[in-house]
């Protein structure tokens, strides 16, 4: 089908066709083109998700060890430390 659009083309390597088979199975009828575009979009899917995953695991970390140590600087710390330094 005509389209402006770029292009990219796919050998069909034994890990390509397997995705292809695994795809097929899935959604049935379906030309090798567009089982490679489910394939794309359902990769994308799990990527993403995948990364909300790790931003939120990262987040808790981050928190978990702000608590840690929480209070261990008390108010005013830092004025007090540069009232020692040069001006």
């Amino acid at each position: 089908m005509p389209t402006a659009l770029p292009r990219t083309q796919v050998t069909h390597t034994a890990s390509v066709q397997h995705a292809l088979d695994v795809a097929r199975r899935r959604w049935p009828g379906q030309r090798p083109g567009a089982l490679l575009a489910h394939l794309i979009e359902e990769g994308a899917r799990a990527i993403e998700q995948d990364q909300r995953s790790d931003d939120a695991e990262r987040r808790r970390r981050v928190h978990a060890v702000s608590q840690k140590y929480a209070g261990t600087y008390g108010a005013g710390y830092l004025d007090d430390l540069r009232q020692d330094w040069d001006a």
